[in-house]
């Protein structure tokens, strides 16, 4: 994907997660490049990934638009998540570096510094924390398919962000993870991962 393929998918990826493009809106190429000032072909690229991610649909006669999300999206998104980030904890387990694991620390204590502030605030830390661990798995598959998961739950979590409290983001549970993944207990790393998962997703439940 070229530089500004990239780019085009980045940003409106982000417009889509944050809900800047609603769901069911339609997309329309030539605006997004005058807007991103950016060739058509870039936004094309971009758009076939966010397609193939499920964040936009192409209706037959009618278009491209934003996919729509409901309750029983968010029930299945977070079944696939609590395997993928439970064996990308485990994974972190066994191989995190030292590198790697300072780097974790020093987001948990982002993110415990986040509580109280606005819950937008406290969800980038949240993703970032979720990103490293992934990261830490050294498996570029699963990697790619937890932030793919992850901006999928995301897009739930903003449309119920208004009633979001930064408590709802269970950041006590990501130190519990980090300690796991600090001592190498593989099994309790992903036994904790996926509980914090669990938790988060049936709080947003009651929220939409």
């Amino acid at each position: 994907m070229s530089t500004d393929a990239d780019k085009a998918y980045q940003i409106i990826k982000e417009k889509i997660i944050t809900l800047e493009l609603p769901p069911g809106s339609a997309i329309h190429e030539t605006a997004l490049a005058e807007e991103l000032r950016l060739g058509r072909t870039p936004i094309r690229e971009a758009l076939k990934l966010l397609q193939a991610e499920q964040l936009v649909t192409t209706v037959p006669r009618r278009g491209m638009f934003v996919s729509s999300i409901s309750i029983t999206d968010l029930q299945q998104i977070a079944e696939v998540r609590v395997q993928l980030e439970g064996l990308a904890a485990r994974l972190a387990a066994q191989r995190a570096t030292p590198e790697e694991l300072a780097a974790l620390e020093e987001t948990c204590r982002q993110a415990a510094e986040a509580a109280g502030r606005p819950a937008h605030e406290a969800i980038h830390i949240d993703r970032r924390l979720h990103q490293l661990i992934a990261s830490a798995s050294h498996n570029e598959y699963l990697k790619n398919e937890v932030e793919r998961f992850y901006s999928l739950s995301l897009r739930l979590w903003y449309v119920a962000l208004t009633r979001v409290r930064t408590q709802d983001l269970d950041i006590d549970m990501h130190f519990q993870v980090l300690d796991a993944i600090q001592n190498r207990d593989a099994q309790r790393a992903e036994a904790l991962m996926q509980e914090h998962i669990h938790n988060f997703h049936k709080a947003i439940r009651a929220l939409l």
